[in-house]
């Protein structure tokens, strides 16, 4: 029987309940589990409520790290050679892990991979379905695909491809025309427009180590001191900060910028996304670690990433300033289409997971086996069931 580690340092109560608790029952049984994390702080880590909701595991084992130093776990472990040297104790075959902290599991015995959010905007999916990656935050990364698997993800994918193109050129509000639809955000047509959509920013985002700033109001800063007249900056905050921290200061900071900035508000309605609707619309996009790189890529946005992350070769990001004003005021475009397409049926017919649908079996082949063309069928299956679902079928 395989033993399984679950190293959960930034594991939050929702992530937990909704996404690794899941995974947890349809290992149990089938691996010895082991989970290793701290204690309760900063809306991360394992509380009374964690353990009391897997009762009904007697054989879960249980690692709760609860020195003095248990908060650094979640960055920069003060001791990090007293927690590999224990996790090798465990010697597990697999780890999955939630943490902000990647340099220490990469030292971890075993498959190492990084649960991370699954979302492919503008695609929707659910929030609870998640991707087993590698290498964290590698935006665009995918396995390696021979001719054939190319084509039979392709052609899997056609359909849904067809479906998004056709909804973001023909509803509304995409089908606006670009001065239209500025006009309607309350954005000037005479003028480039760069968009930058803000990072979460609770104080459980301990991943945010990753970004160039880690706090908006200074990635705010940074980019109008590099951005003159020329452009206006369109800025739409993170749905989750409006609803969980208090964001008044950066508001206001927005606002004091005058004519050089805009605050886009977010449809009261959620019946679309305006971070979406501005990256058609916009000249340029400038992202740390958002997952908007991906509508910025769908759209052909020239993007700038301000990340220590990597970034697909075929997403075409830039990294220096100059150099992404420059395709901007050029008005060039970005990744091509075919890349393009390939990667979104590669990752929302392979890539993603429902952890509440999923096998023991299927889990530790995923670690296994990077690419399997037999899990195509059933993502495409989940994913069309999801698009009815909501509407987008």
């Amino acid at each position: 029987m395989p033993t399984v580690l679950f190293y959960l340092p930034v594991v939050t109560p929702w992530w937990f309940h909704n996404i690794v608790l899941p995974l947890i029952k349809a290992l149990y049984g089938a691996a010895v589990v082991h989970i290793l994390a701290p204690p309760m702080w900063r809306n991360t880590g394992i509380g009374p409520d964690e353990v009391a909701a897997c009762s009904s595991l007697p054989d879960l084992q249980w690692h709760i790290v609860a020195g003095e130093d248990h908060s650094s776990l979640r960055t920069k472990p003060d001791d990090p050679e007293g927690l590999v040297g224990f996790v090798r104790s465990l010697n597990p075959d697999y780890v999955f892990c939630r943490s902000a902290d990647i340099e220490t599991p990469s030292a971890f015995p075993g498959k190492v991979v990084h649960l991370l959010e699954g979302g492919a905007p503008p695609f929707r999916t659910p929030s609870e379905w998640i991707i087993l990656q590698r290498d964290f935050w590698h935006h665009g990364s995918m396995p390696h695909l021979e001719a054939d698997d190319r084509a039979l993800v392709e052609a899997g994918f056609a359909p849904n491809w067809a479906r998004m193109r056709t909804r973001l050129e023909q509803e509304m509000p995409f089908c606006l025309p670009r001065a239209q639809a500025l006009e309607s955000l309350g954005l000037p047509t005479d003028r480039k427009i760069i968009m930058l959509p803000l990072d979460y920013e609770h104080e459980e985002m301990f991943s945010s180590i990753h970004h160039r700033y880690e706090r908006n109001i200074d990635l705010i800063h940074a980019v109008m001191d590099w951005i003159d007249d020329r452009f206006l900056v369109a800025i739409t905050d993170h749905p989750l900060n409006y609803q969980h921290i208090d964001n008044s200061r950066v508001h206001a900071a927005i606002e004091a910028l005058g004519d050089r900035a805009r605050l886009v508000p977010n449809d009261p309605e959620g019946r679309y996304s305006v971070t979406d609707l501005l990256i058609k619309h916009g000249d340029g996009l400038i992202v740390q670690n958002s997952k908007a790189i991906y509508s910025g890529a769908m759209f052909g946005t020239p993007m700038l990433r301000l990340s220590s992350r990597p970034t697909a070769d075929w997403i075409g990001v830039l990294t220096e300033v100059d150099e992404f004003l420059s395709e901007v005021t050029a008005g060039r475009r970005g990744a091509a289409e075919d890349q393009l397409r390939l990667w979104y049926g590669c990752h929302i017919l392979h890539e993603i997971i429902d952890p509440a649908a999923i096998s023991a079996g299927e889990i530790l082949d995923r670690l296994d086996r990077p690419y399997s063309r037999e899990r195509l069928a059933g993502g495409l299956s989940r994913f069309e069931a999801h698009q009815r679902k909501i509407g987008a079928a």
